[in-house]
């Protein structure tokens, strides 16, 4: 009786290890979910606003925030006196529904909806590493698999923001569902599959689902078109391109329509126009200025929106070159290894991103030139994080975002680690036989 090829014994440890790490992931998540404290869990200032709006949504008054002040100096730095009541009007779109959403379900059906929606989130976290594992599989085989799953399993920060009331988690799960579904379309479009297009449309689907989190993931739609133009099969691409903005549009509709009704614009955030403002003041070292808000008193939440925003062009006129800089050092602040949050209370050592960051950074640029003739591939892969460079190169945006992506990253480091070391035999087989 011959001896069996030593690639299954191999496969069988992969498939093995590949299991245990996801479940492992998994566990810590939960883990920590269940042992943060509500304090702890709502340290951050969003956490609040989507608290406030969850409650709100669950009473039966529909997804707004109470009425805090108005302006960043209110809503960003609320007084001691924020909890007595409200001080000015609700505001109906300053974040999107999806989140406030989770939150309602739980209140509604559970007695501890801050610990089941973290427990909901440990679990995102734990499918999103499945996706990945699944992703680095199918381009360089269950090796690569198990590389990427090891590079986001234990990376602190991934855990931590994992037991925090934001949507950091569920919209890296949306994303990792959009690049392997993208990944699935891109197969289906160069072996001349029909049904491409199909793969497409779920693609929008779950860039529709990351954007009802985070408003930044609509722009996607933009790169993604320009990449489909410009590729080799350029009608097939841009065919399923089409799918995927149509479903992108008809999912985001009923949010569009209720902004319309209720504000009188087609708008799915009013919080461009602040974050936009509140950059352009950093940038020369100020305070959110109280006047700012005392001029925005009286207007309604969309014409608050429009008021910053042209005061932020305006500061961006009077100093474009001190704008840029800025703009260089919010992707830089993005992509830095340090400290991801402000403030001397972080729960995570200082040192916790060069343990996660520069790994993944490394072999992903890795990943970049050894697949370099899968270009299709490559460009899918990296166009999340480039997209996301773009939105806070404009936007002052929170760093922690960059979790959000950091999936596709740890899948091109799988397959690059792999394909550097010669380990990319038949990876296609080892995926469908995992």
């Amino acid at each position: 009786m011959s001896e069996p090829p030593e690639s299954v014994p191999q496969s069988r440890t992969a498939r093995l290890m590949l299991a245990a790490l996801v479940a492992l992931g998994l566990l810590a998540r939960l883990a920590l979910a269940l042992m943060m404290g509500d304090a702890q869990a709502t340290r951050l200032p969003e956490s609040s606003e989507y608290l406030a709006i969850g409650r709100s949504a669950a009473d039966g008054d529909g997804f707004m925030l109470p009425g805090r002040g108005a302006g960043p100096a209110a809503t960003r730095h609320p007084g001691p006196d924020a909890e007595k009541g409200p001080v000015g009007p609700a505001e109906f779109a300053r974040r999107m529904p999806g989140y406030p959403a989770l939150i309602a379900a739980a209140n509604r059906m559970t007695s501890a909806p801050l610990r089941t929606v973290l427990v909901v989130q440990a679990v995102c976290g734990g499918l999103a590493l499945g996706l990945a594992a699944w992703a680095a599989a199918r381009l360089a085989g269950l090796w690569a698999g198990l590389v990427a799953v090891a590079l986001l399993a234990f990376d602190p920060y991934r855990v931590y923001f994992a037991a925090l009331a934001v949507p950091v988690t569920p919209v890296g799960l949306a994303l990792a569902a959009a690049m392997a579904l993208g990944l699935k379309f891109i197969a289906a479009v160069e072996s001349g599959s029909c049904r491409a297009w199909v793969w497409g449309a779920a693609t929008g689907l779950a860039v529709a689902a990351a954007a009802y989190f985070e408003p930044w993931a609509v722009g996607l739609v933009v790169p993604i078109g320009v990449a489909a133009a410009v590729a080799r099969e350029r009608r097939r691409f841009l065919a399923g391109w089409a799918a995927g903005a149509a479903v992108l549009l008809v999912c985001l509709a009923p949010w569009l329509i209720r902004n319309t009704v209720r504000l009188g614009v087609p708008i799915l955030t009013t919080l461009t126009g602040e974050r936009l403002f509140e950059g352009t003041l950093t940038q020369r070292g100020l305070p959110l200025p109280s006047e700012k808000a005392r001029e925005a008193e009286g207007l309604d939440e969309v014409g608050q929106d429009v008021f910053y925003l042209r005061s932020a062009l305006g500061e961006m006129a009077d100093a474009p070159a001190q704008w840029l800089k800025l703009a260089a050092l919010r992707v830089g602040r993005l992509w830095s290894p340090g400290p991801i949050l402000e403030g001397g209370d972080e729960a995570i050592h200082p040192a916790a991103g060069y343990t996660s960051l520069l790994p993944t950074a490394a072999l992903a640029l890795v990943g970049v030139w050894m697949l370099r003739r899968q270009r299709a591939t490559v460009v899918w892969l990296l166009l999340a994080p480039l997209w996301l460079t773009c939105v806070h190169a404009v936007l002052a945006s929170p760093p922690p975002e960059r979790l959000e992506v950091m999936p596709a990253l740890a899948v091109l480091g799988g397959a690059g680690l792999m394909a550097l070391v010669g380990r990319r035999s038949a990876p296609h087989a080892e995926a469908k036989a995992s």
